[in-house]
Order: structure tokens, then sequence, then C-alpha cells
């Protein structure tokens, strides 16, 4: 969908109404960088002369700023939470909690008995084998030994970084001696150019190169997913706004549950724009596009988008024409419809996806295999625009995971490079795909209320809207997106934290 770029907005410049960093806030009494800023923009509104719009977008962000002052955002000390929903979620908490973790990441081979018995050099197959005193033994190869050195030269603590050049590895590297020393719990390696190496025994066996594999560092690193249909129509995950920015128990909870079902309900937003500022610094940062920061959707005279009229939308996700399309939405509604019509509706397309391929495993190698044409060009803001990328509907990762559905019938182009039979199947299996996601039973449905924050995954739930009579009333709604690296980051941050 097209969106206004924020007002203020120059071409090439900075936005003189974006806020401050959190960091920016003093309670001091002074006056301090926020208060300093507060009183430039102020200037700069006046200087500018700029629309009705960015007036009030600077009022909202004052009081939003005021605030986060007499909150002050202490992560040291966070207040508990005081839900009965938090609680119950905590309790209901899936079971990847009850997994060792490290550096925040869930593991599941265990490390029971990671203490060494022995330690044997193998110089014909350039190997170290590793008997262990709780049973069994591991093999690991020179190379990757000496390119994962642990010893204070090869390896950056601070940074958690290696630091070993690839000049110092050779295919002719030989071991000249090994020990074991602290009763078992870690090994020395003397190499044949002198360099000494030293691994602990809890970290070689978490990185053992044993049957059957462990999964894959990213998939340790990530929540089991759980899908749904219209079953999650009274029983969408709520959150609530002061909790989230109060108390990390809280705001963790939220981000497990957006990871995990993909959609979380925020209340008690004040009914004011730029709300969403206020928690993106809580969380991270925005995902700037060629629609600026922040966007409005509302109805308007001359509209360059189906979303800035009453009139339905269908169920999509936003921005497929881009190679990098925004991972998160955030819908903060200010000013809903009061007549009939204008309801959000909700699908979860990784759900419908696994549905088509039990119904049709074809109509599935179809869609994720087919690329696909999607496209915007425009005007925004004064500037010009023209994005487009190729993607298959179905978007699977190179272990054939779905991680992500590019769905929008109102930016996929009508250039289509595909031989003729190919788009016919395409078509049928498309059609298919459509019924699953718009079936009663894969369908939730709420009219968002003024104070009320939808936060979604763009690359997996489908998002529309029902039509109303722009006619007869206003519904107004700001958005802006995050992305999945800076979320699921603070989500194993918060999670690693509260596990020590």
């Amino acid at each position: 969908m097209r969106r206004r770029a924020p007002a203020g907005t120059k071409p090439g410049g900075t936005d003189p109404f974006v806020p401050p960093p959190l960091s920016a806030i003093t309670t001091s009494g002074k006056i301090g960088p926020l208060q300093y800023r507060l009183r430039r923009y102020k200037v700069a509104a006046r200087t500018t002369n700029k629309n009705m719009l960015a007036a009030r977008r600077l009022n909202s962000a004052a009081k939003a700023w005021s605030a986060a002052i007499g909150v002050g955002f202490r992560r040291s000390t966070p207040p508990q939470p005081t839900s009965a929903s938090y609680t119950m979620r905590m309790r209901n908490r899936v079971a990847w909690q009850k997994v060792g973790t490290v550096s925040g990441c869930s593991y599941s081979q265990s490390t029971a008995g990671a203490t060494i018995a022995a330690v044997n050099l193998q110089p014909d197959a350039k190997m170290l084998k590793v008997r262990w005193t709780g049973g069994g033994d591991d093999s690991y190869p020179y190379l990757w030994l000496r390119d994962n050195c642990q010893c204070t030269k090869c390896f950056h603590r601070s940074s958690l970084s290696r630091s070993v050049m690839l000049k110092d590895l050779s295919l002719s590297l030989n071991c000249a001696d090994v020990k074991v020393s602290d009763g078992g719990e870690q090994v020395k390696m003397q190499w044949t150019n002198g360099h000494l190496g030293t691994y602990d025994a809890q970290w070689l066996h978490e990185r053992a190169f044993r049957e059957p594999r462990h999964k894959p560092r990213s998939q340790e690193c990530r929540l089991q997913k759980k899908y749904w249909g219209h079953e999650l129509q009274d029983n969408v995950p709520r959150a609530s706004f002061t909790e989230l920015l109060q108390s990390d128990s809280a705001l963790l909870a939220f981000l497990e549950d957006l990871e995990i079902l993909g959609v979380v309900l925020v209340s008690d937003v004040p009914a004011e724009v730029d709300q969403l500022l206020l928690l993106t610094n809580h969380i991270g940062h925005m995902k700037i596009t060629h629609y600026g920061t922040t966007f409005d959707v509302v109805d308007r005279h001359d509209p360059n988008n189906l979303a800035y009229t009453g009139g339905s939308l269908d169920l999509h996700s936003d921005m497929p024409y881009l190679q990098n399309k925004p991972g998160i939405q955030l819908l903060h509604c200010i000013k809903q419809f009061s007549g009939e019509g204008g309801d959000s509706q909700l699908a979860d397309g990784f759900a419908a996806a696994l549905k088509l391929s039990t119904i049709n495993p074809k109509y599935y190698e179809t869609l994720s295999q087919t690329m696909v044409d999607f496209v915007d060009v425009g005007i925004e803001g004064g500037k010009k625009f023209h994005a487009s990328w190729r993607a298959p509907v179905i978007e699977l990762d190179g272990e054939g995971t779905i991680k992500n559905i590019n769905w929008n019938q109102m930016t996929r182009d009508s250039h289509f490079g595909v031989p003729l039979q190919a788009a016919e199947l395409w078509y049928e299996a498309n059609l298919v795909f459509r019924d699953i996601i718009h079936d009663e039973n894969s369908l939730i449905t709420r009219k968002l209320q003024p104070g009320d924050l939808l936060v979604f995954d763009n690359l997996r739930i489908l998002h529309g809207r029902t039509r109303y009579n722009a006619m007869q009333g206003e519904r107004v709604l700001q958005g802006c997106y995050w992305e999945w690296d800076t979320v699921s980051s603070l989500r194993r941050v918060l999670r690693g934290e509260m596990a020590t």
C-alpha cells in the first residue's frame, strides 16, 4: 500500500520531527539533550511553516517524550507486570524454555558428562579424538580447531569475535602435542608452528560433530512457531502498552508471543499520533522505506492507493516489491469509523501454505518455485519511486522451511515471465491458496478501537480490511515497520539475562 512520507522530510535530509533516543532523556531538572532538541524542533516547526499534521505530530511527540521522562525506562530494576494475562502466558510458555540456553539461545544436546577423560591425536586423519568421562567420544578436525582457537590471541573476548587470520590456516597444519588440564575441563594443543591453542571441554562438547547432528545455530536461536486459524479469534495474545514500557518481563512475553504466533494486540495506547515512536525507541528502531518512517492510513480525496479509500482491502502482505520487505508491521488505531465496516482481518499465511502442501503438493510446489513480479511506482511527498522485486508466493529457505509469504493482489505486476502452461497452473494453485486463507476457519476479524495497537509478522500474517463508507465518518490509523533482526535480538538478550 502507498503511504505518505512523514511531514517535514526533505529529499536527502533528515526529519526534524523524529524523536531523540531515550538515552537523551534526563530527569535531573537541568536542560538536557531532550529539552534542547524539543526547543530546536519547535523552532524548526515555526520557521519551516509545515502543515497541520506536522504540528500535531510535534505536539504529540512532546507529550510522549514528557511521559518518557516520568516513566524513566530503567532496565536495571523493572517493575513486575500486574496483568493476569501475563501470568497465564508465562505459565503456558512453550517447552523450549525448559531447555538450556547458550547466550540466550536454546540447544538440544545434553552437556552432561562434558569432562574429558582422555585425548588422542590422529595425525594421518588430522583429527583430535576426545573421550568423555560420561561415555562416548568425538573427533574434531585440526583445521577447525585452529580456526576456532579460544586463546586470547585468537579470540577477542569483549567483542566475541574470532581474531585469528585466514593467513594463519594451512592444509599442512599439524599438532605436535596435546594434554588435558584442569581435571578434564580443558585441552591444550601445541601446534607445529609453535602456537598453543586452548579449548574448554564444555565448549567442545556443545560443538561436537556427532550424529545425529544438532540443529543449525539459527534454528536454535529461533522459537518454535504455533500455527492457527479461526480458533485464535478470542485468544489473540494481549499486552499492555504501559507494561511494555516499564517491565522487561512483560516485554519478553510480548516478543515471544509475536515470534511464536505472529500477532499481538497491545491495548491502552494513547489515541494520539506518534505513540509508535515511544514504543519503537524502547525496542530498537524503525525500518525506513520509500514511504518514510511512519505512515498514516486515512481516506484521501485523490488517493493513489486502495488503502486511502473506504473500499475493502484483500488479504495481503506489505511491500513484496522490496528485496528485503519489512518483517513486522504495527498499526495503531487513533480513530475508528463508527458505522459498519473498517474491520481488520488476519490469516496465518504459513498455516495456509502447510495446508496447501497436504491438499495438493503439486500446487504447493508451483507456488514455491514460480517467480512472480511485484512492482510499486508512484510519487509520495514530492519524491518519485519505482520499487520492483521477483519472488515466489511461498518463499522457502535453504532447508525447505517456509520463511516468507509474498501475497499482494494490488501490487502484483501484470508482466508474468513464465510459459503459457506454467501460467495456467500457477493461477490454479493461486486460487486454491486464496480459498484456504479466506475460509472462515482460517480468518480472524477484529474492529480496532482507539488505543488498540496491532503488531504482526509481515512475513507470515496476511492482513486486510472490510469496506466502510468514508463519506459518513473518519478512520485514522498510524503505522510503521520493524525488522525481525532487531526484535529477535532483543528477545534473546532479555531471555539470556533472565536465565542467568
